[in-house]
């Protein structure tokens, strides 16, 4: 199986974070929380069982967020 060079980048990044968070879970899933806390209104839902699968459900607080900026 040939390197997949996203995937080696991506890695890359994931390690580069924890090494700054001192590999320490806790403060790691916190950095990650706060990180998925500031780009919500970018965050989409995956698709719910009464949804097509080519529909993405959008985040609640995306829609919040959009009206603000208008």
């Amino acid at each position: 199986m040939s390197p997949d060079r996203g995937l080696e980048v991506t890695r890359a990044i994931r390690e580069q974070i924890a090494r700054e968070y001192g590999n320490d879970p806790r403060r790691l899933v916190e950095h990650y929380i706060e990180y998925q806390q500031r780009f919500a209104e970018r965050l989409r839902w995956a698709p719910g069982p009464d949804q097509m699968s080519s529909e993405a459900a959008e985040h609640p607080g995306a829609a919040g967020a959009r009206r603000a900026r208008r």
